[in-house]
């Protein structure tokens, strides 16, 4: 069955204006988006300074208060910043009082500056995939079982209980997002319900699906149980000159992905076959980041302008 094509949108961090972001979320829920999300920094990213950032779970538990059907989600959750047990305590609560409608994003975490500078220790990747393969374990079971006991290499747990339980069962649907080829996608096979991804030159996407292929094959996984998402920066306008002031504007503010190849932009003509070509290779679900997620006629925009041609 062919999942439909849905659209999500980051809400900026960047604004410690509670007014703000309930009209952006309350707008997009209104547009018709499936979801909102954040990430998961301690430090402003992409744009580096020091500047404010809300951090992701107090965040989300505001989006989820100020709406009554659009998903939230996190795209990721850094194992290293929460203790496991934990984070499936919080997530599980977080689902069932806003009516199951959270999407769980978890990653490694490769943010090194943000490690250092909240103390806590960065070691090496294959130890930090290996780390948040051992707590999706202890999440996924005290989300669907009884008193939890696990004992790994770097997270143990004893007789834990996690009530409420997620409302979504089996469990809220996990997003694991990268494309590192030997070890981060074998994860994805392994543990994900949905992978995520940027947009960049197609050969490169079409052969990190292949690769994922051929880990779930290893797994003994069917690939079609997997879904595909894609991170997409994405600016977009009536009118090329108005793409063009947008885009000066994002550089000006440092947005470092306004100056890289995942960038899609252009009017609606050029960017709704971007999304097709990623469409046809099974991508379901593409998370806007915009320049200016606070204006809320650009939201409304891509609902009309392109969201509606592919939906």
């Amino acid at each position: 069955m062919t999942t439909p094509v849905r659209f999500g949108l980051f809400v900026p961090q960047e604004i410690a204006d509670a007014g703000l972001l309930r009209e952006i979320a309350q707008t997009a829920e209104r547009c018709g988006y499936h979801s909102l999300w954040v990430y998961d920094h301690l430090f402003n990213y992409p744009t580096p300074g020091n500047r404010v950032v809300l951090e992701a779970f107090t965040t989300m538990s505001l989006l989820a208060a100020w709406t009554q059907t659009i998903r939230i989600g996190a795209l990721v959750l850094c194992d290293g910043y929460r203790n496991p047990a934990l984070t499936a305590k919080m997530t599980a609560t977080l689902d069932a009082l806003s009516g199951g409608r959270i999407e769980f994003g978890y990653g490694a975490g490769w943010h090194e500056g943000e490690y250092r500078g909240y103390g806590y220790d960065f070691p090496p990747v294959a130890t930090r995939i290996a780390m948040m393969e051992e707590a999706l374990t202890i999440i996924t079971r005290l989300w669907q079982g009884g008193p939890a006991t696990f004992e790994g290499k770097h997270y143990r747990i004893s007789d834990a209980i996690c009530e409420p339980k997620p409302m979504q069962q089996p469990r809220p649907p996990i997003t694991i997002g990268g494309g590192g080829e030997k070890l981060l996608l074998r994860a994805v096979a392994r543990h994900a319900d949905i992978w995520n991804y940027f947009p960049g030159p197609l050969p490169e996407y079409e052969r990190k699906l292949a690769v994922l292929k051929d880990h779930c094959a290893t797994v003994g996984r069917d690939p079609a149980t997997l879904q595909q998402s894609l991170l997409v920066p994405t600016i977009t306008a009536a009118w090329e000159k108005e793409v063009r002031d947008q885009l000066e504007g994002a550089k000006q503010r440092g947005l470092l992905w306004a100056q890289g190849n995942a960038l899609v932009q252009g009017t609606p003509d050029i960017v709704v076959p971007r999304f097709r070509d990623y469409i046809r290779r099974g991508v379901s679900l593409f998370i806007l980041a915009l320049p200016n997620a606070r204006d809320l006629k650009q939201i409304e925009f891509i609902a009309e302008a392109v969201m509606a041609d592919l939906m």
